[in-house]
């Protein structure tokens, strides 16, 4: 994955920072495209928000950066073959928070903030000592059910029942050279979806071959501290709205205590139904174009 920067303008210590990036797409990228997908990962947008403005805001920090807040509505589907822009403006000048629009032949797909953070080191948690490649491989929960391919892009592992309507897993973070491109808080999300999916196939029965579509993320992280450990992600759900809509709470915990927050919303639609609002989406495109 790989941003280019199409019109940076800030001054180094006054005005506040406002860029525009590119969105670049490798689809032989294996964090991104496990498979094959007719549209832009949401993933990938916000891989590209956190990197663009980390950059940024590193221009006038003397150390590591660490993300705070993320919030984030999805607004529509990015497609391939158009380009697509986020454009970062910073509130103020040096307060690392920023609003962000991603835009694509000139509708807005996704909008939101984000906020940073000075910290000891980027990473979010201490990689496990002593394990050796290939080996003492941890459990991990079906690929099938977080919408991956490959086992060894599942960041999770099994999901447990806690509670009437909660449920918990831990995320198994990648090793250090699998994907050094993907920012940390962005895998971290990735796992905080991975648990949203199987818990909403889990508690709600909703059928595998169901498309889910992102509508929103909000991640809250409590401090800047390195966690000594991979997280718990617990899991709270509500009542699905119809069969269709559904929100769902997922705390980070390490070693008990809670670190972090995210509360995702997503859309679940049965095969032809996905099938007919794409075919729509390109009709419209055409008819626009």
């Amino acid at each position: 994955m790989s941003t280019d920067t199409v019109n940076p303008a800030h001054d180094a210590d006054r005005a506040p920072i406002s860029e525009t990036a590119k969105i670049s797409t490798d689809d032989t990228h294996t964090f991104f495209f496990d498979h094959p997908l007719d549209h832009i990962p949401g993933m990938l947008l916000v891989d590209t928000a956190l990197h663009r403005a980390e950059q940024a805001a590193g221009r006038r920090a003397a150390g590591p950066l660490r993300v705070q807040d993320l919030d984030l509505t999805f607004n529509g589907l990015c497609e391939h073959g158009s380009e697509a822009l986020v454009h970062l403006r910073e509130n103020g000048p040096g307060t690392r928070t920023f609003t962000l629009d991603v835009r694509q032949d000139g509708t807005s797909v996704c909008t939101g903030s984000l906020r940073l953070e000075p910290a000891p080191r980027r990473e979010l948690f201490a990689e496990a000592p002593g394990r050796a490649p290939g080996r003492d491989r941890p459990r991990r929960a079906p690929a099938e059910l977080v919408h991956k391919r490959s086992s060894d892009n599942v960041l999770i592992g099994p999901l447990r029942q806690t509670g009437e309507h909660s449920y918990t897993t831990v995320m198994i973070g990648p090793p250090a050279d699998r994907w050094p491109d993907v920012h940390p808080t962005t895998v971290l999300v990735e796992a905080i979806r991975q648990t949203a999916t199987i818990t909403s196939h889990t508690a709600w029965d909703i059928p595998t071959d169901w498309q889910y579509i992102l509508m929103s993320i909000h991640l809250t992280l409590t401090d800047t501290a390195t966690w000594p450990a991979a997280p718990e992600l617990v899991c709270h759900v509500s009542p699905l709205k119809g069969r269709a809509r559904g929100g769902i709470d997922i705390a980070v915990q390490v070693d008990g205590a809670q670190v972090g927050h995210l509360h995702l919303k997503a859309r679940a639609v049965p095969p032809a139904a996905y099938q007919r609002m794409r075919e729509a989406a390109a009709k419209t495109a055409e008819a626009t174009a």
